[in-house]
């Protein structure tokens, strides 16, 4: 499953994706664990693809946040 998100967290740059507040990327969640409770999630721009590990689900929703429908 993979779902379009904005990322409202601070710009970054991780493996040549520059994550920028306010701009929507493409999640898909990884089947791979990061520590005790964390996950994997895979990040795309549309062109480029990175891989960036949370701890657990709050610190994720804390930089992410669901795109409406029909907006890219």
């Amino acid at each position: 499953m993979s779902e379009l998100m904005r990322y409202k967290g601070r710009r970054s740059l991780i493996t040549g994706v520059s994550l920028e507040p306010g701009q929507i990327y493409k999640i898909d969640p990884l089947d791979r664990k990061y520590g005790r409770n964390g996950f994997w999630v895979e990040v795309s721009d549309g062109k480029d693809k990175c891989r960036c590990p949370y701890e657990n689900g709050d610190i994720f929703l804390s930089n992410w946040e669901v795109a409406e429908p029909g907006t890219r």
